[in-house]
């Protein structure tokens, strides 16, 4: 059976001593009570996919397996308007095995150009999670 990484991905969580980033009208400002990671398009897609925040198949460096996620606070901020997912701090612990459930997620940021600032879609990526779903049993009957 292959290996979907839903069980074998490593979450690795790393404390952000130092700023990172700026606080500006469009930046993301985060919580010292949730971990961040950001992300692209292919990740959200896989998201709906599998409903799993999970490592990718294939990743440079080494780091097979292995999903990098950031502790928030008052000198971490996102500005350069990739999507940003958010999880509560107590749900990925630093070398924790599993894949995290889309349902553990409080948060996923995607910057609207139209509203210039990020705005959190997690509401619609489960509702296209719940199509692919439907979709899925449609065409194993």
């Amino acid at each position: 059976m292959e290996d979907n990484r839903i069980e074998s991905t490593r979450n690795r969580v790393f404390i952000q001593k130092l700023a990172f980033g700026k606080d500006n009208s469009i930046s993301l400002k985060t919580k010292d009570t949730s971990v961040y990671r950001v992300t692209g398009m292919h990740q959200l897609e896989d998201i709906i996919n599998t409903g799993y925040v999970r490592s990718k198949a294939k990743v440079k460096g080494g780091h097979t397996n292995e999903l990098f996620w950031t502790r928030g606070g008052d000198k971490l901020f996102y500005w350069d308007k990739r999507p940003v997912l958010e999880v509560p701090a107590d749900k990925v612990i630093d070398g924790q095995m599993g894949a995290i459930p889309l349902e553990d997620l409080t948060s996923i940021w995607y910057f609207s150009e139209e509203e210039n600032k990020y705005v959190n879609i997690i509401e619609y990526i489960k509702e296209l999670r719940e199509e692919t779903i439907e979709n899925k049993k449609g065409r194993s009957r």
